[in-house]
C-alpha cells in the first residue's frame, strides 16, 4: 500500500513539475484556418472557372441560326461571366468560416487541455515549436502540435465538408449559384435580347446540364493530384510559430 501511494504521489508531484502546455488562442486559430482557407480558395476557383469556360462553350448550344450579332453574343457571354464572378466571390466569403469551425468547433474539436498526458515542453516565448513537437503529440487537443500531428485527419474532414457545400451550391436551378446568380443574369439576357425568349427553354436546360457537369467534377475537389505538398509543410511551418 505504501508503494502505491508513493508512486501516485510521484505521478502527481511530476505533474505539477511539468511546464504547463498552452492552447492555439484565437490569433492562431483565425491565422491558421485563414491559411487553410486560402488554400482551398485556390482550388474552389477552379470550378468556377470552369463553369464560366462551360458555359462559354454551352450556353447557345442546340439554337439553330444564332439570332444574335456577335457583339450581341459577346455581351450575353460577359452577363453570364459576371455573374459567375459573383457566385465565386460569394462562395469564397464562406471558406473561412467553413475551416474555422471545422478544426475548432465541430467534434472531435481541437481545443481543450495538452497536458494530461504530457507529450511536449512549451517553448520559451519567442521560441517556435518543432517538427519533433508536430510528430510527439498524438492527442487530440487545442494545441499547434496537435493541428500539426493530426493535419492529414482536419483535410479530410475540410474536404467533405467544402465538397458538400459546393456540390449543392451547384445542383440544379434551384441551387444558389443558379437562384442567386445565374438565374437573374439569364432574365437579364433575355430583357437585352428578347429574340432569345423563344429559346429560354433550350437555355435554361443548357444550365442546368453544366451546373450537373461541374458537380460531378467536384468529387475530385481537393484530392491528391489538386492539392500541393508543399502547401502542408507551409502551413505545418505557420502553426509551429504560434505559443
Amino acid at each position: 500500500m505504501r508503494f502505491d501511494t508513493a508512486a501516485i504521489f510521484g505521478a502527481f508531484s511530476m505533474a505539477l513539475l511539468a511546464p504547463s502546455v498552452l492552447a492555439c488562442e484565437r490569433e492562431c486559430q483565425v491565422n491558421v484556418s485563414r491559411a487553410f482557407a486560402d488554400k482551398y480558395e485556390i482550388l474552389s476557383n477552379q470550378y468556377f472557372t470552369l463553369l464560366n469556360q462551360k458555359v462559354e462553350a454551352s450556353f447557345f448550344y442546340g439554337i439553330p441560326n444564332n439570332p444574335l450579332s456577335e457583339t450581341e453574343a459577346t455581351d450575353v457571354l460577359k452577363t453570364m461571366s459576371d455573374s459567375i464572378t459573383g457566385a465565386q466571390e460569394a462562395w469564397s466569403k464562406t471558406i473561412f468560416q467553413t475551416v474555422f469551425d471545422t478544426i475548432f468547433k465541430d467534434e472531435p474539436k481541437f481545443k481543450g487541455d495538452c497536458n494530461v498526458p504530457h507529450r511536449v515542453n512549451q517553448p520559451p516565448r519567442g521560441v517556435n515549436w518543432t517538427m519533433p513537437d508536430c510528430h510527439n503529440m498524438d492527442y487530440i487537443c487545442g494545441n499547434p502540435p496537435s493541428i500539426c500531428h493530426f493535419m492529414p485527419m482536419i483535410k479530410t474532414r475540410i474536404v467533405n465538408k467544402l465538397t458538400a457545400q459546393l456540390q449543392d451550391r451547384v445542383n440544379g436551378d434551384d441551387s444558389d449559384v443558379y437562384v442567386s446568380f445565374i438565374g437573374p443574369a439569364l432574365q437579364n439576357v433575355l430583357g437585352g435580347a428578347p429574340r432569345l425568349t423563344a429559346h429560354l427553354k433550350t437555355l435554361h436546360a443548357n444550365l442546368n446540364q453544366i451546373l450537373e457537369s461541374v458537380r460531378d467534377e467536384l468529387a475530385t475537389f481537393a484530392d491528391d493530384e489538386n492539392w500541393k505538398p508543399e502547401w502542408d509543410m507551409e502551413i505545418k511551418w505557420l502553426l509551429l510559430t504560434f505559443p
